[in-house]
């Protein structure tokens, strides 16, 4: 769904697009639907670029660098959760919030284990393989927090002056942002 907030016009070009949203809401795999549509913009996964292998972060001053380096590029979609906003957002166009229903993402993060099993997902560094009890455990950590998630999703977009913004909760919101994006490559 658009949501229009002060400054923001619906004719902006995209170059800079945010995919954001708790664990399970289908980042990765919007951000691979909005690059079929520009094959020109790189996907930038969070992910990749703050962990290690073996599930081991890389210290907060070397990833705030390298996402640095990334958000400087010209054209990008950025995906990844909520801890990226305060790095990216003053550079971004758009952002894609995607928030489906509770139980949605419990059965995306229920299934995605078995899905990857032993395997490192693709937009993982290598090393990180899906194990589901030890993805359970973050599954269910990460569902007790929704309602943090939420509420500081809505602030940082709410202070966010000038940013075209997509609140998306079922698969039409989905379609109307990439009818969107496909529009602004032309």
């Amino acid at each position: 769904m658009w949501r229009n907030f002060p400054g923001q016009t619906r004719e902006a070009y995209v170059q800079k697009i945010i995919i954001t949203g708790a664990n399970g809401v289908g980042k990765s795999h919007f951000a691979a639907a909005l690059a079929a549509f520009r094959a020109d913009v790189p996907v930038i996964h969070f992910d990749a670029i703050k962990l290690r292998s073996r599930w081991q972060q890389r210290p907060r001053a070397e990833s705030d660098a390298a996402l640095r380096q990334e958000i400087a590029k010209p054209a990008w979609i950025l995906e990844g959760g909520p801890s990226l906003l305060p790095h990216a957002i003053g550079e971004a166009d758009a952002l894609v919030w995607l928030d489906p229903p509770n139980r949605v993402r419990a059965w995306r993060l229920a299934t995605r284990p078995w899905k990857y099993f032993g395997r490192t997902r693709p937009e993982l560094p290598p090393g990180n393989v899906d194990w589901p009890w030890q993805q359970y455990r973050f599954a269910l950590r990460s569902l007790r927090n929704t309602a943090r998630f939420r509420s500081y999703i809505a602030q940082v977009i709410h202070n966010a002056d000038g940013l075209r913004t997509w609140h998306c909760r079922c698969d039409a919101d989905l379609n109307t942002v990439l009818d969107a994006w496909s529009q602004t490559g032309r």
